[in-house]
């Protein structure tokens, strides 16, 4: 599937009348990307950028309101079976057979362990009956564009004293520790703080029995009415707040934390720091997919729209916002050797790294956390996912996290 010098270029847009309507979330929608994109592309592009939850229950039950969703492979588990999105074409995308293996295979080569959970190559595929597989075909639910393997952020403390998942579960931090409240994700965090202490063993780590959701939510319901939390959050500005206001009264804090997050913070001029959990990562993978309306110009637009995301301009300013990309011949055309040392083969800064505004992230000298990007995705210990059980989850979750008055950040 050769695509010569094609794939070179993103293909010309054919305009429509209003603005390109991407659903997302701050992960990926910020100023930088709009106007880039916008500029790239002529398009009029407008970001409706929701929490994880809020753009997931969109996504399914408002295909009229959106012509791109920007989320999460997980997502797709609950989100496609609705209707609500089209097979996206892989003959329109000039670019697709650089698209790395980690999003087609679920792991970086054969060698490697395939990690459980919503595996993206699982559910990457539209196979001949509509449903979704690992079995290729030229139909796809999502286009891979974002990914990362994330970990606790440790503000006002040694990060070398959080070596562990089960630090979240430490009576030492004991009013000092912030959940993502997502279920999808925040279960997982549960799920690796309290296997790392003894607490739980699952047969399958991304897949919880509703026996095995009772004690882990009992564990959560604990944890809220002792005062254990000291916050919650859906939306990564809340989490960026909270860590910024911790570290402003001179408090330690530690959680889960996205790394554009983590990149925003050192932005702002707080010390965080990122663990290296010895059990391993939880991992996700973002993309992009259409909405089962979209049509005529708007859809042609859309494409384009993919189509920018596997270039160099996105690969560019979404690195330095801390995310890993899926097309690697465009992170080596798009970044300098120094750049591509640092976010991916973690070498020591050579000059300051700076975010895509131009804020002062990294000094140099200094190393990205894990080390380079094949250390830290071939560590992964769960993926991001929707469990058969979700729906008795999300239920059980919300009733604990609602049980006593843990701030709620958003």
């Amino acid at each position: 599937m050769a695509r010569s010098d094609a794939r070179l270029s993103v293909p010309g847009v054919v305009r429509p009348r209003a603005p390109l309507r991407v659903l997302g979330t701050s992960v990926t929608q910020f100023p930088e990307i709009a106007d880039a994109a916008a500029k790239d592309l002529g398009l009029k592009i407008e970001f409706m950028t929701l929490d994880g939850a809020e753009a997931q229950r969109r996504a399914a039950l408002e295909p009229d309101s959106f012509d791109v969703y920007d989320q999460w492979f997980h997502d797709i588990d609950l989100i496609w079976p609705t209707g609500s999105l089209q097979p996206i074409n892989v003959t329109r995308l000039p670019r697709w057979d650089e698209i790395g293996p980690v999003a087609k295979t679920g792991r970086l080569s054969p060698g490697h362990p395939a990690a459980p959970g919503g595996d993206p190559s699982q559910r990457l595929f539209v196979q001949f009956d509509g449903t979704l597989g690992a079995a290729a075909s030229d139909r796809i639910s999502m286009l891979p564009t974002v990914h990362n393997a994330d970990t606790l952020a440790v503000v006002g403390a040694p990060v070398a004293e959080v070596t562990s998942w089960g630090a979240m579960l430490d009576p030492a931090w004991a009013g000092r520790v912030m959940l993502q409240s997502d279920p999808a994700i925040g279960c997982l965090e549960l799920i690796l703080a309290m296997r790392a202490r003894g607490e739980l063993a699952l047969a399958d780590m991304g897949n919880a029995s509703l026996e095995e959701i009772d004690t882990l939510v009992q564990r959560l319901h604990g944890l809220v009415a002792s005062g254990h939390l000291a916050a919650t959050w859906s939306d990564e500005t809340a989490a960026i707040d909270a860590f910024a206001n911790a570290h402003a009264r001179g408090e330690a804090m530690i959680g889960s934390l996205w790394w554009s997050g983590f990149t925003a913070l050192r932005a702002r001029g707080v010390p965080v720091e990122m663990a290296t959990p010895r059990e391993g990562y939880r991992a996700w993978f973002g993309g992009l997919s259409l909405s089962s309306r979209l049509t005529g110009a708007t859809a042609e637009a859309a494409y384009s729209y993919l189509n920018w995301w596997l270039g160099e301009h996105a690969a560019t300013l979404m690195t330095h916002r801390g995310a890993y990309m899926a097309n690697p011949v465009a992170l080596k055309a798009a970044l300098s050797a120094e750049d591509f040392a640092f976010w991916y083969d973690g070498a020591p800064a050579h000059q300051p790294i700076r975010d895509p505004s131009g804020a002062l992230v990294f000094r140099p000298g200094a190393r990205r956390e894990g080390g380079g990007y094949a250390a830290r995705m071939s560590r992964i210990a769960v993926w991001d996912a929707v469990m058969a059980e979700h729906n008795y989850l999300v239920r059980r979750w919300e009733r604990a996290l609602a049980a006593a008055p843990v701030r709620r950040t958003a």
